[in-house]
């Protein structure tokens, strides 16, 4: 019976409300993920937080594949598996270094500019059409980031430096993912990447090892629980949907981020930050209505 409602759910509603509710879900696990980096900063070394967010997140997909035999983990893609992982793992020591000098907001709004670069990087590399819109899009976007840095008018700070470098490891994890997912399942290309996560965060971890207290390995345990939530429902809204149709559902990262920053740390985006992240938003909105408009028209 649960089975046939979820078939019915899925034939009364379209992919993009599907792919746009896996990339909600997305963005509501990463502020939850962040936040618990965010809060042990001055507590865990960040190469240990690294280390036990993809531990455990490995170690919750475990239960999973070993109902099926491991048969999940089969795939012919290793290498692209591995630029996957190794772009993820970066783009976590970026982002949680980043945490460590600006707010959670910030870094939310910063990493905003991650959708645009990566439909330029889809035209170049997965060889998706060229139009006028998207660079239209990927120009305002740059604005708004700008706005968000303003370098010149106030100091660049190693925040924004590492923010902005970990949205270039993003984006090549973005485009890993968008391969991928044409050949193999959601699953296998989250357990591959916590495979990698998991080898190459060790030998970093062991160098500044400190043992957590229960408290702190509480929190390592649920951040790793909500980064493989959100590795899941990201790889699921790229395969549900196009990927101009479900970015735009990921800029909830900032409210969701600006909400648990302002109620667990007394921090909130300045106004800066918040006019940067809207001028991104409408760049990645107009862009995505720009798509479907013309695959619309293609269609008819």
């Amino acid at each position: 019976m649960f089975r046939t409602y979820i078939s019915q759910l899925r034939n009364r509603y379209p992919s993009a409300v599907e792919g746009a509710t896996w990339m909600m879900l997305s963005a509501a696990t990463w502020s939850v993920m962040v936040a618990i980096a965010r809060g042990l900063k001055d507590d865990v070394h960040l190469f240990e937080v690294v280390f036990f967010r993809s531990l455990f997140g490995l170690l919750f997909l475990v239960p999973l594949f070993w109902s099926k035999n491991f048969a999940g983990l089969r795939t012919s893609r290793f290498g692209m598996h591995m630029v996957r992982g190794l772009s993820g793992v970066a783009s976590l020591y970026l982002m949680f270094g980043a945490l460590i000098f600006i707010p959670m907001g910030d870094v939310a709004a910063i990493t905003f500019t991650r959708p645009l670069l990566a439909s330029v990087c889809a035209i170049i590399f997965l060889g998706e059409a060229s139009r006028g819109h998207r660079w239209t899009a990927v120009i305002f976007g740059l604005i708004g980031a700008y706005i968000i840095v303003r370098p010149g008018i106030s100091p660049i700070s190693w925040g924004q430096i590492l923010a902005l470098v970990c949205v270039i490891a993003m984006v090549i994890n973005s485009m890993a993912i968008k391969s991928l997912t044409r050949t193999d399942a959601a699953d296998t290309i989250v357990m591959w990447q916590m495979f990698v996560f998991t080898t190459v965060s060790l030998g970093p971890a062991l160098y500044v090892w400190v043992t957590p207290t229960w408290e702190q390995l509480g929190l390592l345990l649920l951040m790793g629980f909500a980064g493989t939530l959100t590795q899941r429902a990201m790889t699921r809204a790229y395969r549900s949907a196009d990927a101009t149709i479900v970015l735009p559902f990921e800029y909830t990262r900032l409210p969701f981020a600006a909400f648990m920053g302002l109620v667990l740390f007394a921090e909130f985006p300045d106004i800066w930050v918040w006019i940067g992240g809207t001028i991104i938003f409408a760049a990645t909105v107009y862009m995505a209505h720009k798509e479907r408009q013309e695959a619309s028209g293609e269609s008819k």
